[in-house]
């Protein structure tokens, strides 16, 4: 049972105070093969835009962004469309092909890397019903070459390096390796919204402790993904620090409303279940804009 625990008194002058200027950081784009997206990403860009945000992350499974958001940006006259690319089957070649075309997209402006999300082995049997997918790691639970080369272009190009859906033990070796090597820009992705398996306290303590932001998205505290007490964000908000945590919507499939609405939804949500002001502008501005090197 949920520990309803929501503030009264938040008003719209309180909510845009944080709102304006803000990043989504995961938001995924149409067009999609596999699921009904409803924004393309010169429409989430005239959105965030308009709504008085700063910029959002475009992010696709299957391709990578780099090149529409480029476009994107010429068109609106701002750098609104920060491209990403995802490793996997379609985008990549898999994690064989990933550091080739990492590297391309790296110096035409790709800023963030997925490792595999939708392909990735700990979740594909679960989205797709295949045994099938993507592991970092080898037979004796090292990481593979290929996953290294990616790293040392990550640190080459200044990418931030996000976890996607692997397991913990994939995401520990990787943040382990890529702290070795001096790499800072690293996010554990939506901990708390993997419907697989979600990281423990202590897991995730330990990925903050080799340098990991924690990430937030909206998504999941909405029904069709289980509606996640907004309490157990805040709470994990204030273990972790919130100068170590970024906020996302994970939006925008067909039945979501729009990414600058859920932004802004998501910062009152946080406002009212007893994150500060100052907790979100870190969240939501500060961090992502170091992150980004915006």
């Amino acid at each position: 049972m949920s520990r309803y625990r929501a503030k009264g008194g938040i008003t719209n002058e309180m909510i845009d105070e944080v709102f304006k200027g803000s990043i989504d950081m995961h938001l995924h784009v149409a067009p999609d093969p596999a699921w009904p997206r409803r924004f393309d990403t010169l429409e989430c860009g005239r959105l965030v835009q308009e709504s008085g945000m700063r910029a959002f992350v475009a992010k696709s499974y299957y391709y990578p962004t780099t090149t529409e958001c480029l476009i994107v940006n010429k068109a609106l006259e701002a750098n609104v469309a920060i491209p990403s690319i995802t490793i996997g089957y379609s985008s990549t070649g898999g994690l064989e092909g990933a550091p080739d075309v990492i590297e391309q997209h790296a110096k035409m402006g790709c800023k963030v890397i997925w490792f595999p999300a939708g392909d990735a082995a700990t979740c594909y049997k679960l989205m797709w019903g295949k045994d099938r997918g993507i592991c970092i790691l080898d037979e004796n639970g090292n990481l593979k070459k290929e996953a290294l080369d990616v790293l040392e272009i990550c640190k080459q190009y200044g990418l931030v390096v996000c976890k996607g859906h692997m397991t913990f033990e994939e995401t520990e070796a990787l943040f382990m390796a890529a702290k070795d090597m001096g790499i800072e820009k690293l996010v554990n992705t939506h901990p708390l919204s993997d419907t697989w398996k979600l990281f423990t306290l202590e897991q995730n303590k330990r990925l903050a402790e080799l340098g990991a932001y924690t990430e937030f998205v909206f998504n999941s505290l909405m029904p069709r993904l289980g509606s996640t007490d907004p309490a157990d964000y805040v709470d994990l908000i204030h273990k972790m620090g919130a100068e170590r945590c970024i906020l996302g919507t994970d939006l925008a499939q067909a039945v979501d409303i729009s990414p600058s609405e859920g932004t802004r939804f998501f910062i009152a949500l946080l406002l009212q279940y007893g994150c500060t002001a100052e907790e979100i502008d870190w969240m939501a501005r500060k961090n992502p804009v170091s992150l980004l090197d915006l």
